[in-house]
């Protein structure tokens, strides 16, 4: 499940598609029918890997959403979500980022990025501080479709 939730989605908005690629938990994406969401849980064949202390890393431990299949993928179509800026498509510092400011998708390597929407470049939410925040961290606070 995603551990990276600020503020609640509403869990009757939550469906099930079958993506393109394969997804861990948490990952923004667009969905099927264009619409900006967060993976609530893994695909049905996902994987991960665990480092054991001494032992080396055991690899291929399925960790999909339980009763999904293949690259089925519970979405979560609101909410506001938690991303590690280090990984936006943009050089962007948390503290540069403004509350409400756009945050988009870029769709040709599914990165978040504050550029404007164009080409290739789709809405996906804004920037949602909750009061006294930790910009410390290195992550943005999305609200979904925003």
């Amino acid at each position: 499940m995603a551990t990276n939730l600020v503020y609640r989605n509403s869990d009757s908005k939550n469906r099930v598609q079958a993506l393109a690629a394969t997804y861990q938990s948490g990952v923004p994406v667009i969905s099927l029918d264009g619409k900006p969401a967060v993976t609530v849980t893994a695909s049905g064949d996902a994987t991960k890997s665990e480092v054991i202390s001494g032992v080396g890393t055991l690899s291929g431990i399925p960790n999909g959403g339980v009763g999904l299949t293949g690259k089925e993928v519970t979405l979560a179509f609101d909410g506001t979500w938690e991303f590690p800026v280090s990984g936006f498509d943009t050089t962007t510092n948390v503290g540069d980022l403004t509350q409400g400011q756009a945050i988009n998708f870029k769709t040709s390597n599914g990165k978040l990025t504050t550029a404007a929407i164009a080409a290739g470049i789709v809405a996906f939410g804004t920037v949602d501080f909750p009061p006294d925040y930790d910009k410390t961290r290195g992550m943005a606070p999305v609200k979904i479709g925003g």
